[in-house]
């Protein structure tokens, strides 16, 4: 008799790979060991297929497998000291910013020295990257209104390509469409001066006082969106923009050596003007377009404006010592405007061809500007007066006070 033999079939290196898996791994060209050795090192066979088709190539799986580690998870960052259970309400706006500050959530400091983007209430981490800060007061930059501010300039935000009717405009005379560009490329040079004061100053502000970052990045963006919006009124009906302004008004906005300083600048005494003029501009429309566009920039200066009354009277109750510095920055804002007028024949003209209803009855329009810049002054001091700091009109910048 021959030798016996043994016929028990030795174990392949590759049992226990599905023939899905089999097929998958053949059209890929993965080699079915490394198949295997994957499975057995526990991974799952739907991980492979997502590895496959995803294009992992066979050599970046094997190093994968080389380099695994066995890791242990203590969930130590779970453990941190912050406080937790306390569920916002969400309200008839919805979940407001003012909503989620709750607990010691809504803890603002009056000073805040994190030089870190930590979220306010977050737990502190050693060694985190430090951003420069340079503002660390809250009386320098608060105000009680800003999360209020916030939701309704997300709320209310509008889009001049297609929420203007620009279709509604149609030919006006040479002479007042000329002076409405003239009008239009001045208010774009303001828009654009603002975005670049406050885009200096965002920056600045510590992470701790974020409500005031979001409001003042709202406020960049209707600037943005204003600048957008009067060039296109100005170009719609092919008359083109007009002159450059003179400037004056821009000197203490890029000048400001403070962040007061710069926002009482621009809140108080720049917006106000402007949001005066904005609204006769709404007033004087000629058709259905100029009547949505300076109704809503006026909506968005209001805002602004509602803002920088706000800030100065939280400033001046919790630093009266700051009250004559103020007043300060209020007479300087006051000197550039006064200086702007004089100077910028332009807009002057521009002003009273609107407001006459053309160049023949200018001598109107003249007289109709000068009844203008008295509401214009006096609706001014009422928000100064708002502010907080009664009986300005007494120290009114003297070349300003004449409109009086």
């Amino acid at each position: 008799m021959g030798q016996k033999t043994d016929t028990k079939p030795a174990t392949s290196l590759t049992d226990g790979i599905s023939d899905a898996l089999r097929r998958k791994a053949e059209s890929k060209n993965w080699p079915l060991i490394i198949i295997e050795r994957a499975l057995k090192g526990g991974v799952k066979e739907e991980s492979l297929h997502q590895a496959m088709d995803a294009g992992m190539t066979p050599l970046q799986a094997r190093q994968m497998l080389i380099e695994e580690r066995k890791i242990e998870l203590n969930m130590a960052w779970s453990k941190v000291d912050t406080e937790r259970g306390n569920r916002a309400k969400i309200g008839k706006k919805g979940l407001t910013i003012d909503a989620i500050n709750i607990g010691s959530y809504a803890d603002v400091p009056d000073i805040w020295p994190d030089q870190t983007m930590r979220p306010r209430g977050a737990f502190v981490r050693p060694g985190a990257v430090s951003m420069g800060y340079t503002i660390y007061s809250k009386a320098e930059v608060w105000s009680d209104n800003l999360g209020e501010l916030y939701e309704e300039a997300i709320q209310r935000r509008w889009r001049p390509a297609t929420d203007i009717p620009w279709e509604s405009i149609s030919p006006l005379p040479e002479d007042r469409e000329r002076a409405i560009g003239q009008i239009c490329t001045e208010l774009c040079e303001y828009n654009y001066a603002v975005i670049l004061a406050l885009g200096k100053w965002v920056r600045e502000v510590s992470y701790g006082y974020h409500e005031v970052k979001l409001f003042l990045s709202t406020v960049l963006f209707d600037a943005g969106r204003h600048y957008e919006a009067f060039r296109k009124r100005a170009l719609v009906n092919g008359r083109g923009l007009g002159v450059q302004a003179t400037g004056d008004r821009f000197m203490p906005i890029r000048e400001a050596l403070c962040y007061a300083e710069m926002a009482t600048v621009v809140f108080m005494v720049n917006d106000s003007f402007v949001l005066s003029l904005y609204q006769l501009l709404a007033a004087l429309a000629q058709n259905d377009a100029e009547v949505e566009l300076f109704t809503l920039a006026a909506q968005d200066k209001a805002r602004h404006l509602a803002y920088g009354v706000d800030h100065t009277r939280f400033l001046i109750e919790h630093q009266p010592e700051r009250r004559d510095e103020i007043r300060r920055y209020l007479s300087k804002g006051e000197e550039y405007v006064a200086k702007d007028r004089a100077s910028d024949t332009p807009m002057r003209e521009a002003l009273a061809i609107h407001l006459g209803g053309g160049v023949k009855h200018i001598g109107d329009g003249f007289r109709r500007l000068d009844d203008f810049r008295h509401r214009q002054l006096q609706a001014y001091l009422g928000r100064v007066e708002a502010a907080g700091l009664e009986d300005h009109e007494n120290i009114l910048w003297p070349e300003l006070a004449k409109d009086l």
